[in-house]
């Protein structure tokens, strides 16, 4: 008797267009990216950025160049031309920063067509703290170099230059600020990177 009644009501829910079972939406929860994936992704922007004012710093220091015109009486002059090239320091920052370029070009293809291979992420940040290492020498020599151009030094008789080529020395500072701004955003990448590490190996 059970089972007859069971079958009529069954019969009786298909006549009257009633469900015979009920139908659940499970709605989809979108997942937050991970702390890794945004670690990457800042990575690749300020990698960006310190190919920009590395290429700009280097390009500034290289064409930093100025004829100077010196009174010497009212009827005896000199002149003479400056050039970021003519000094050591320079040529050294001038290759340190177009190194630096060319490593974070190189290490932002690297980094973007190997993002499930996490075992290049430790040579990646030894490479970082080279390149950043190799700025900020960089960056102190050349500082060095325009403070006596600035200054001068009269205890080795060093005149200052920057009276007579102040657009000289105004490339100077623009490219000095410009490496130095990209030698800490090279450093808060290798932060990022070795906080990167120490997650992927807990």
């Amino acid at each position: 008797m059970a089972s007859t009644r069971r079958e009529a009501e069954g019969e009786n829910e298909l006549e009257s267009g009633g469900p015979v079972w009920q139908e659940t939406q499970v709605s989809a929860i979108p997942t937050k990216p991970s702390s890794s994936t945004s670690m990457g992704m800042m990575s690749y922007i300020l990698r960006l950025i310190v190919i920009v004012l590395t290429l700009l710093a280097a390009i500034v220091m290289g064409v930093a160049k100025e004829t100077v015109i010196v009174d010497v009486s009212a009827d005896y002059t000199l002149e003479g031309e400056t050039k970021s090239t003519y000094n050591s320091s320079f040529v050294y920052f001038i290759i340190v920063n177009t190194l630096a370029c060319v490593y974070c070009a190189v290490s932002v293809g690297i980094s973007f067509t190997n993002q499930n291979n996490s075992s290049i992420h430790l040579p990646l940040s030894i490479a970082d703290l080279i390149v950043a290492i190799l700025l900020f020498t960089g960056n102190a020599s050349a500082a060095a170099i325009e403070i006596v151009a600035q200054k001068g030094n009269n205890h080795f008789g060093w005149t200052k230059i920057c009276n007579y080529a102040s657009k000289f020395c105004d490339h100077l500072t623009a490219s000095i600020v410009l490496s130095t701004l990209a030698s800490v955003i090279c450093a808060v990448v290798l932060v990022l990177s070795m906080i990167r590490l120490q997650k992927k190996s807990h």
